[in-house]
């Protein structure tokens, strides 16, 4: 896959380019990329096109909490068979760009785009004018095809307050509702609109071995800036690095009975794992909230609480012990 990023210097030929923000590469997005996918049968490659800084944060000046950060994104773009990851500069020059004029200048002149696959409710351009009507519009007069998709719901639970009220409604799924479901700790139900489990990525660094004297060493990740987390706690985990995966333990937040500080920290025991994974790329994908983060009078209590952790998380993945 080819990254184009940080410059407006774009010269392509014949492409399919799928136009959003992709900030949560939801199954509606999902929906975007499957189909310039189809059209390279035809020749086109297929160009995921976006901005390498949220929109909002430049409009709203103050920083976007990320579901996908760049490098997961990419990572993301590169597994689905994208030929081309556009990130373009969002600036006060690109928000204040006419919708005909990126179109024309931009989609068409530099990435000579032969078809624009865009959601229903897509807007781009100076003051969001720019939509499927328009682009339609000068398709016929530029000759491109544009190809829409609809949105997709599903049916979710309806909060007041921060508390469930019992009933149901359908709504479209999201980048937005997904951060709801991820900011009050439903990963399940955000799973359900991702496609896949909220997963943050990261390189293991060395804590404070603590885990290890207790015999449950843990693979500790500082999240990346910016990035979305769930509430303090513990979760059903499952840890991949390289092509393997385990299921595992995660706790996020400050770890109160051992911590010297105050900084947040994601810590996570792969209990079916030996080996050490310092260096290491992993991705920890949080499947289901288990229970707030607690304070313990001492380590046996805390070692103890781990154990009934690791019992909850083997039943949610319908696993059991292997004994020996």
């Amino acid at each position: 896959m080819i990254c184009i990023t940080g410059t407006k210097d774009i010269k392509l030929e014949r492409t399919a380019i799928a136009l959003g923000k992709f900030d949560g590469l939801h199954r509606g997005h999902q929906i975007l990329i499957e189909k310039i996918k189809q059209y390279k049968s035809e020749g086109l490659k297929a160009v995921m096109f976006t901005f390498d800084f949220h929109p909002m944060a430049l409009l709203r000046h103050r920083p976007v909490e990320l579901i996908f950060t760049r490098e997961e994104r990419r990572a993301w773009a590169e597994k689905r068979g994208i030929d081309v990851l556009v990130e373009f500069p969002f600036t006060e020059e690109t928000s204040a760009m006419e919708a005909e004029d990126f179109v024309r200048d931009i989609l068409v002149r530099d990435m000579d785009a032969k078809v624009i696959v865009a959601g229903e409710d897509f807007h781009f351009g100076h003051q969001r004018k720019g939509d499927v009507p328009l682009l339609k519009k000068m398709g016929a007069d530029l000759d491109f095809r544009v190809d829409v998709c609809k949105k997709l719901q599903i049916e979710t639970e309806v909060y007041e307050d921060g508390r469930p009220t019992g009933k149901k409604m359908m709504r479209d799924i999201s980048s937005t509702l997904i951060r709801e479901c991820i900011r009050r700790g439903d990963m399940e139900e955000a799973a359900k609109m991702l496609g896949v489990p909220f997963s943050v990525s990261g390189t293991v660094i060395k804590g404070r071995q603590l885990g290890r004297k207790l015999g449950m060493p843990t693979a500790n990740v500082v999240p990346p800036a910016h990035k979305i987390m769930p509430p303090n706690g513990v979760y059903s985990s499952c840890t991949l690095t390289g092509p393997y995966e385990y299921h595992s333990i995660t706790n996020i937040g400050l770890n109160p009975t051992v911590a010297d500080d105050n900084s947040k920290r994601m810590e996570t025991y792969v209990y079916d794992f030996s080996g050490s994974l310092y260096g290491q790329e992993i991705e920890v994908q949080l499947f289901r909230f288990e229970r707030p983060e607690m304070k313990f009078k001492d380590l046996d209590a805390l070692k103890n609480q781990i154990f009934r952790d690791k019992a909850r998380t083997m039943e949610y993945f319908g696993t059991q012990e292997n004994r020996t």
